[in-house]
């Protein structure tokens, strides 16, 4: 596989997403330990610590062969969940793939089901789509010539406040 070859659907594993409450076997909440144990064999190959007046705290930890980065908030619990376009799970709400996704698509989806539920539709700074509601984010990722979707799974808190939570490390993933 070259860099920019994107896994086939068929090849994904396929994780089911439960809005401010899980990511296939990802449950908000969960700490560092959990989160790798949930992922089976599947160690971080990065993270990320913050250090503060002699303190340090887990930011982040990506799980590169899987495609998975896992974002952790005070207390060091899993608040977000970053999917690779490339290599990453296929991610399902209501039946609906959210993972490798043409873009516009993808917001047109988006818009049509915030829309059919009555919920609220967002626009982050760099123009992804989303919804507080769902606590999710629609962010785009390039794949060589083309962008596909690379969702971000959040907690309410941190999707009525994604720029202020999410590592800048997320927001400069292209």
């Amino acid at each position: 596989m070259s860099i920019w070859d994107v896994k086939k659907d068929s090849e994904r594993e396929e994780w089911l997403f439960v809005p401010h409450v899980s990511v296939g076997p990802l449950r908000f909440g969960m700490a560092p330990d959990e989160v790798s144990a949930s992922l089976r064999s599947n160690a971080p190959i990065s993270r990320h610590v913050k250090r503060t007046s002699g303190n340090s705290e887990l930011v982040e930890a990506q799980f590169t062969k899987l495609g998975v980065t896992a974002y952790y908030g005070k207390g060091e619990v899993l608040a977000c969940v970053a999917v690779d376009a490339l290599v990453g799970p296929q991610v399902r709400l209501d039946g609906t793939a959210l993972v490798a996704r043409v873009p516009s698509e993808a917001e047109e989806w988006v818009c049509n089901h915030t829309d059919t539920h009555e919920s609220d539709l967002i626009y982050t700074h760099a123009a992804d789509p989303g919804s507080e509601d769902l606590g999710l984010i629609l962010r785009a990722q390039r794949a060589g010539d083309i962008v596909l979707t690379r969702p971000l799974f959040l907690i309410r808190e941190w999707a009525q406040r994604s720029w202020d939570c999410i590592p800048a490390s997320e927001w400069s993933t292209f």
